[in-house]
């Protein structure tokens, strides 16, 4: 007997001193949602140590060292409710995958308790006594709103450099002498300095795909319909929509799952009955594959201005598509100037004849201690010359339903609509592909937060589900995205695509202005 444990005794020190077979490592800069919760299984982490990491690097990378400076308002209670929710999990298990995943949310969705500024001082930082609908969901399926992020100046004329805007200047993270995009300019520039897991950005003209592809980011717009928009700072409701901006696709899946679904406030939601996720769409993906994809080149939407390098990175992706297994077909064309008309002000802009009314609706919904009863009261009270163009020019027109113009630009925005989605059917394509911008992300020097000329509101305006995907990096190491587009209600078949297009490139990176902290790799 003695013998045999003291063989036994040399074989467990043995065995210690040796690396675990099966030892996985956690790395924060890549970690998805499964890894999140492969390990917090494990026992090497949980919601509290998490949350610690994010805010280690909010407070040594957002207002110092680099200054990246995308937080506005941080939540004070995010370690406590961590906690709660680490018990809850081991109590009485998992509310979603989201659980206890800290959530990056920009500040134009309302979450209450917190302020909602819209980038403009004179709104008078408001505390809304309701969510939003997507933070209601979010929420409930026990994520952590870790901070407000910022936007741009919503209602003013100043730029970021004004007095009327909070924060000033988001600095991009891959190269901080550039803009990181907007208007969910702090969702993009948090997630790409990894500040939480996921972002919830908002987009009317593209301001969810554009930092995502300024950030090296996957960020989605689901098909119109999907996702709620009500307790959100609006645009305008035929175009206005919430979506993901997150570091995989995977996580974007997750996010998506919980953020759509009906909603009685907003009706747009009614459009999505018998498409929204049943489960969590992360799971559905599958083994990422390109094999058998048919995916069309929209070269139609490929024009000057372009730059060079964002052009080569572009081509580069589309041999990625080939060398994973996807069938291109190259060109697809639609017959039409299609990058003018999806961008001309006709066919992509009736929000001038929305944003009052949106506005006013808006602002009832923020209870009885909002700051004003309607838009027209905040401008009087603030001075008609500190308005955006557009507020004035919205302020003079008629109510939209019974105008020939308002009727004409829908009708515009839905033809384009049909002629992609009769391309894609005649071609018989999974998805299309194009350059989201030709041109890389613009120095703050030239005060500019995109590249002059340079429009894709494809997407935008017809409503349609898009995806934008890390596509590689300029020499200036500025992120280049690309976007997949396809049809109405063909959202997780576009994530599937998108899977398989991660999976082939493997394009994103770490940025390295905000590197790893003590702690945040580890073996398990």
């Amino acid at each position: 007997m003695n013998r045999l444990l003291k063989t036994i005794g040399i074989a467990s020190l043995l065995l210690a001193g040796s690396a675990p077979l099966s030892a996985k490592t956690f790395d924060l800069s890549t970690a998805t949602i499964a890894d999140i919760i492969d390990a917090t299984d494990a026992g090497a982490l949980s919601s509290e140590k998490l949350v610690q990491l994010y805010l280690d690097r909010i407070e040594a990378y957002d207002k110092q060292g680099p200054k990246i400076n995308s937080i506005f308002y941080l939540n004070e209670e995010a370690l406590a409710e961590a906690k709660a929710l680490d018990k809850e999990r081991l109590n009485t298990g998992r509310r979603s995958p989201l659980h206890g995943i800290p959530v990056m949310v920009k500040d134009l969705i309302d979450v209450k308790g917190f302020p909602t500024t819209a980038g403009f001082k004179p709104f008078g930082y408001p505390m809304p006594e309701r969510d939003a609908e997507v933070i209601r969901k979010l929420k409930e399926a026990g994520a952590i709103v870790l901070a407000k992020v910022a936007t741009v100046n919503w209602y003013g004329n100043g730029g970021f450099d004004s007095e009327q805007h909070p924060t000033g200047w988001t600095l991009n993270p891959y190269n901080i002498e550039h803009s990181p995009g907007s208007s969910s300019n702090g969702t993009g520039a948090s997630i790409a300095a990894w500040f939480a897991t996921v972002g919830l950005g908002t987009d009317t003209g593209g301001s969810v795909q554009i930092p995502s592809s300024y950030s090296s980011l996957v960020g989605m717009v689901g098909t119109q319909g999907l996702v709620s928009r009500s307790g959100i700072v609006p645009r305008g409701p035929t175009q206005d929509r919430a979506g993901p901006m997150t570091r995989s696709v995977y996580d974007t899946a997750a996010l998506f799952s919980v953020i759509a679904g009906w909603d009685v406030e907003d009706l747009t939601t009614a459009d999505g009955i018998g498409y929204f996720p049943e489960s969590d769409w992360a799971e559905l993906l599958g083994t990422p594959s390109l094999e058998g994809k048919r995916i069309g080149v929209l070269r139609e939407m490929i024009q000057d201005p372009s730059d060079p390098e964002v052009i080569e990175r572009f081509e580069a992706a589309v041999q990625d598509l080939k060398d994973g297994g996807a069938l291109v077909v190259d060109p697809i064309l639609t017959g039409t100037n299609l990058r003018e008309f999806s961008g001309s002000p006709i066919t992509g802009t009736t929000h001038p004849y929305e944003l009052v009314p949106a506005s006013n609706a808006y602002l009832r919904r923020l209870g009885p201690d909002r700051p004003f009863e309607t838009i027209q009261d905040m401008f009087e009270a603030a001075g008609m010359d500190i308005a955006h163009p557009r507020y004035v020019t919205a302020m003079s027109l008629p109510s939209p339903e019974t105008i020939e113009d308002y009727q004409g630009r829908h009708k515009l925005r839905l033809a384009l609509r049909e002629l992609i989605e009769e391309t894609i059917d005649k071609w018989q394509l999974d998805a299309l592909v194009l350059p989201y911008r030709t041109l890389p992300p613009p120095a703050i020097s030239t005060g500019r937060t995109s590249g002059d000329g340079d429009r894709n509101t494809l997407t935008s305006v017809t409503g349609l589900p898009g995806i934008i995907m890390p596509g590689g990096y300029t020499s200036e190491n500025l992120p280049v995205g690309i976007q997949f587009v396809g049809k109405r209600f063909s959202d997780l078949d576009l994530l599937r695509v998108a899977y398989g297009y991660e999976a082939a490139s493997q394009n994103r990176k770490p940025a390295e202005s905000v590197p790893a902290l003590p702690g945040e790799v580890f073996e398990y």
